[in-house]
């Protein structure tokens, strides 16, 4: 489709799974023989994935927020094809693309509705769903929200180059907000009291969390890269109340780290319990406690086992290899 032909634009003022979904697509598209252009919407200071960018050598561009701006740009470089990740940027890509008649596909990652404000985005977000050529939805449940023709396409990781990690690390990897349940991670800290937990996030419960968290609770705040951290890490423990398919979940087994999570969004596509990970029931947080503390006893062999077993479901379903040739051939359908 030529050079910088595919743009990739979000709204993003801290690294999340939208940026890790973003930083992967651009990855696995450069691999494929593609030149994508990452597209901030807004400047909002020094940011992670711009670096992770840089390093990767992918290109990317930072506009000044309006949404007049993206519509002339939009309307000057008329690229092949817009596809937007998030709230703010799928609400102005969809309208600007629309009009400039730029061919605009959207992937919906967010399982919560949100309150006040967020609700609000949310609500615009699915109703300009219509004015899309093409809708993404990286679960089921998400699908269900949104009005006509829906995709349910998975989350991937580039899982080329990945080193296995060593590390004994419990650890909650995430947004620090009341959807992820930094709150449950916090107590199952507080129930199994001589082990360390650790958490990586920001967010705005992180303030709140440092007032009542155990002292076995280590707060590490956000990370600019994760690539550093993912080795010291032995089980990842997802405590959502809501999710899609979170890209935490995708990276750590990808690296043979097991996750233990929440059955929420589409994590039972993704674990099967009792092999390559576990899924408890929502909200049954002495069920989490308890499997922690089984994990602690089984024997290495056994930790082996479900390692071998969560880079195995990767690399045949969620990996960047399966799923960025399904992706390029949606595209070149609607492409201009």
């Amino acid at each position: 489709m030529g050079k910088h032909k595919i743009w990739l634009l979000l709204d993003s003022s801290k690294a999340g799974g939208i940026e890790s979904h973003v930083l992967q697509l651009a990855d696995g598209l450069q691999e494929h023989g593609e030149a994508p252009l990452v597209v901030f919407l807004s400047d909002h200071g020094h940011h992670p994935l711009r670096d992770q960018l840089q390093q990767a050598g992918i290109a990317h561009t930072t506009l000044d927020g309006g949404l007049l701006t993206l519509f002339h740009k939009l309307r000057k470089e008329r690229p092949a094809l817009l596809h937007t990740h998030g709230y703010k940027a799928g609400i102005y890509g969809r309208l600007s693309a629309w009009i400039n008649n730029v061919p605009v596909f959207s992937t919906y990652h967010a399982g919560e509705i949100g309150r006040g404000k967020m609700a609000f985005y949310d609500r615009l977000d699915r109703l300009t769903a219509v004015f899309a050529d093409h809708l993404f939805a990286v679960s089921p449940q998400i699908s269900k929200r949104l009005p006509g023709t829906v995709n349910v396409f998975d989350n991937f990781v580039n899982n080329n180059h990945l080193n296995d990690s060593t590390g004994q690390q419990i650890a909650f990897v995430g947004r620090v907000s009341c959807e992820k349940g930094p709150d449950y991670f916090a107590y199952l800290a507080e129930r199994i009291s001589d082990t360390p937990f650790h958490l990586y996030g920001d967010g705005p419960q992180l303030n709140a969390l440092k007032e009542y968290c155990p002292d076995n609770l280590h707060l590490h705040g956000q990370q600019r890269n994760m690539d550093a951290v993912w080795p010291q890490i032995g089980l990842l423990v997802i405590t959502s109340r809501y999710e899609g398919l979170p890209m935490a979940a995708l990276e750590a087994m990808a690296r043979g780290i097991p996750v233990l999570a929440f059955r929420v969004g589409a994590l039972d596509k993704l674990i099967q319990h009792n092999y390559n990970g576990w899924l408890i029931e929502q909200g049954d947080i002495e069920q989490l406690a308890l499997q922690i503390v089984h994990w602690q006893k089984i024997s290495v062999t056994d930790k082996q086992s479900f390692q071998a077993a969560a880079k195995k479901v990767i690399d045949k379903k969620f990996s960047s290899k399966v799923a960025i040739p399904k992706l390029i051939a949606h595209y070149r359908k609607f492409a201009n």
